[in-house]
């Protein structure tokens, strides 16, 4: 291996470019596809990864008829990614400076912020002239995690649960969130007051899929009681479509808080009379621990006030 002063000077003749083409070859399997992928020729490519492998001074991938990835290549690629995003996130911030914002912040929302707590943060920021600009993706959790361990987005605002508590990364409760069961309005269970465990755990269930967080408090609730859990109708992870089957049909499932006040001011969904007995987390904002932007720092202000009003 090289010494430290000989790597931190090949490594300095890296450009963007090496690291693009880098990860379009670990993305396509092989550096004809990649070539292809980046609009490029096959002998272009292959020099440019001779560069990174001779700057790194470790082979990336074993040639023949097909490339195979070494041991080298996984951390490679995962400070690749990073580097990559973060010189595509210098540039959103760049542009959003130049028009008059303080910088811009890409976002990820799960569900149960975005139905309430986010849309009032972005209505705060947005009363500012010089505000952030924002950049919002919602999905689920997994999804999420996903994008920000790439570094693709800056915060993610939803249900904390122990990613959120890694290292190097910097969380914040902003207020507890109960699931709801719920059914729809009109139910013949809505109309009671009074309802036990017992009473619904026959009845169609659109459950959230096995090993979530969600999926287990739900069963716990029925073992509590117990109760064996209730056999699934319908396994969903898409909260659009749960709440539209449940609209539909007497099935009963289980919302987010948020989702069902949502569906009960609109006279869509009821929530019966059950509480789940444990919590699946909180709803809190997660972010990295580097020194954060002006813009990030609003963010993180609006996110606090928005849920200060909702719960005052």
């Amino acid at each position: 291996m090289m010494e430290d002063s000989a790597f931190a000077l090949n490594l300095r003749r890296l450009r963007l470019r090496h690291l693009e083409v880098l990860l379009a070859i670990a993305r396509c399997g092989s550096i004809t596809a990649a070539a292809d992928a980046l609009g490029s020729t096959q002998p272009a490519v292959s020099q440019w990864l001779s560069e990174i492998e001779a700057a790194l001074g470790v082979p990336l991938f074993v040639r023949g008829r097909q490339i195979r990835a070494t041991a080298y290549l996984a951390p490679v690629r995962r400070h690749a990614r990073r580097m990559v995003a973060d010189s595509h996130a210098l540039g959103d911030e760049l542009r959003a400076v130049s028009v008059g914002a303080t910088g811009c912040v890409r976002m990820g929302v799960m569900l149960a912020a975005a139905v309430e707590l986010v849309p009032a943060a972005i209505v705060e920021m947005q009363s500012e002239p010089s505000g952030p600009h924002l950049q919002i993706v919602e999905d689920i959790a997994a999804g999420l995690w996903t994008r920000f361990e790439r570094s693709e987005l800056d915060i993610l605002v939803g249900r904390l649960d122990e990613r959120a508590f890694g290292g190097g990364l910097l969380q914040e409760t902003l207020f507890d969130d109960l699931h709801a069961v719920v059914v729809r309005t009109g139910h013949p269970l809505a109309r009671k007051r009074t309802l036990r465990w017992s009473d619904v755990r026959d009845c169609p269930w659109v459950l959230p899929p096995p090993e979530t967080a969600l999926r287990r408090a739900l069963d716990a609730s029925f073992l509590d009681h117990g109760l064996a859990p209730p056999r699934a109708w319908l396994e969903s992870a898409s909260t659009t479509v749960t709440e539209e089957v449940l609209r539909r049909t007497d099935a009963i499932g289980v919302l987010s808080g948020a989702a069902a006040r949502r569906n009960q001011a609109r006279r869509l969904l009821s929530a019966l009379a059950l509480r789940l007995s444990s919590n699946v987390g909180p709803i809190g904002m997660v972010w990295d621990a580097r020194e954060p932007s002006l813009a990030l720092v609003a963010v993180l202000d609006a996110l606090r006030n928005a849920a200060k009003r909702m719960h005052e």
